[in-house]
């Protein structure tokens, strides 16, 4: 019985078997290595690609500070911002607009009143000075929310905060509120918006 391979067969299978002992030496010790250098050159090439982004933002800065002034300026002089000079100007002009939304919007006018507005100076100094009226009505339901969309919806911008409506009960002889869009609340809220012109820091301290 022959164990041994015949000479002519023994060199390709002693080839075979470097070969497979090659593999398995580099499969067990060299493999991770290489996998290991493969990924930190793709991690180096990201980490490159990134420093090289912001090493172009770094070299437009100037550019892009002066677009942003340029955009800051324009922003200020949008149709955003309350009419006025100063903070008087603008409680009135806010106030006087919402007459108006409500004259124009209120499908029952005589039923839907500002009984009383009072302004109301911030206590907190904000980057641009805010303008505050705390408002009471007397309206119904239909006709203050087409009032409010409006009034928030259109420039300039005023929004609407701390809103509570109560019910008011007002027993009319001969006639019954039973529709709940026609029958007469009492409103309180606070309407606020902005002046144009960013405080200086002084001013903001």
């Amino acid at each position: 019985m022959q164990l041994l391979p015949d000479r002519e067969q023994s060199k390709p299978l002693a080839i075979g078997l470097t070969a497979l002992l090659l593999v398995l030496i580099y499969l067990l010790f060299f493999h991770w290595f290489v996998m290991r250098h493969i990924t930190l050159g793709d991690e180096i090439s990201r980490l490159s690609t990134e420093v090289q982004r912001f090493a172009g933002v770094v070299a437009r800065r100037a550019d892009i500070e002066a677009s942003l002034q340029r955009l800051n300026s324009e922003d200020r002089n949008d149709d955003l911002f309350l009419r006025g000079g100063n903070f008087d100007v603008a409680a009135a002009d806010m106030t006087q607009r919402l007459k108006q939304i409500i004259a124009t919007q209120a499908d029952h006018e005589a039923g839907c009143q500002v009984i009383s507005n009072r302004n109301v100076r911030p206590r907190e100094v904000e980057q641009f000075e805010k303008v505050k009226v705390e408002v009471r009505m007397r309206c119904n339901l239909g006709d203050f929310v087409k009032s409010m969309h409006t009034l928030s919806s259109s420039s300039p911008l005023v929004l609407v905060d701390g809103l509570n409506i109560y019910q008011r009960y007002v027993p009319v002889p001969g006639r019954e509120l039973r529709n709940q869009n026609t029958a007469e609340l009492d409103i309180r809220f606070e309407m606020y918006g902005y002046l144009a012109g960013a405080r200086a820091p002084a001013e903001q301290s």
